[in-house]
């Protein structure tokens, strides 16, 4: 199976980065990078040593493998730009909530090649750690996708639209949905002058715990205990952010569906 030759990044955001970079570190060739900004793309394609555009008609005509990594609502609309004048190359992208068939109407060779991982431009990825979610319309894509993604990475798997779909609304869960609690608890501490440090170890034995046994059998808390009492102190310092206690109301009903947050408890406490 060959690897390809001249590879085209269509993005230039903090996937594009991290993944070029790391294609590159593995002896695979960027020949270009595209970006409706001329700025952000002439910087990754610096670091990649590749050429770059800010026109899609730009690109390289003898691009075998077309890597979209832009935001999800534009995706459809490169494609669209891009087919002209690569019919015949492979072209992925990158979302894991965006199926693979975007490119059907455009492309004969379409797939998907997700890194299941929150990227940010100051941490470098753990490579090893990041599992890899291929797919393709044909076979041979699949087997080229599966032997780029073994060589920048270790856990590879084919997860298809519908199974990828599922596995996005699972991550939003267990990533930013837990980060913005996570930046709930660090403001709540900050308003009592308390640092965030004092539940680091905290947060570290729930995801140890979650990563060890079922999250389900770990759960600990008032709510799972149907401590009524301590919920209504809660909510009452919660009183000057309603938000936060709507939240707080809605994931201990959430975690236990039996819980009674009446107008008349939360009044009495208001």
């Amino acid at each position: 199976m060959y690897m390809p030759n001249t590879i085209v990044i269509a993005g230039a955001g903090r996937i594009a980065t991290h993944l070029g970079k790391r294609l590159r570190a593995k002896g695979l060739r960027i020949a270009q990078v595209l970006n409706r900004s001329a700025s952000s793309a002439r910087e990754l394609a610096t670091e990649l040593r590749a050429d770059w555009s800010d026109d899609w008609a730009d690109i390289d005509r003898k691009a075998d493998w077309v890597l979209v990594a832009v935001r999800d609502d534009a995706i459809a609309g490169v494609g669209a730009a891009l087919s002209p004048y690569v019919p015949d190359a492979l072209i992925t992208h990158t979302s894991g909530a965006t199926p693979g068939t975007v490119f059907a109407p455009w492309f004969e060779r379409y797939g998907v090649f997700y890194p299941l991982q929150s990227f940010s431009k100051e941490r470098m990825p753990i490579w090893s750690k990041v599992p890899f979610c291929v797919d393709a319309r044909m076979e041979e894509d699949v087997v080229l996708l599966k032997k780029i993604a073994k060589t920048i990475g270790n856990l590879v798997y084919r997860v298809n639209d519908e199974q990828r779909a599922v596995l996005h609304i699972a991550a939003v869960f267990a990533n930013n949905f837990a980060n913005h609690c996570f930046s709930i608890a660090e403001k709540i501490l900050e308003e009592q002058d308390l640092p965030f440090e004092l539940i680091h170890p905290l947060m570290e034995e729930t995801l140890a715990k979650a990563l060890l046994e079922s999250p389900a059998k770990m759960q600990t808390g008032p709510a799972i205990r149907g401590d009524m009492d301590s919920m209504l102190r809660h909510l009452e310092g919660l009183r000057m952010h309603p938000e936060w206690r709507d939240l707080y109301i809605d994931l201990s009903k959430s975690i236990n569906p039996d819980l009674e947050f009446s107008r008349e408890k939360r009044a009495k406490k208001s």
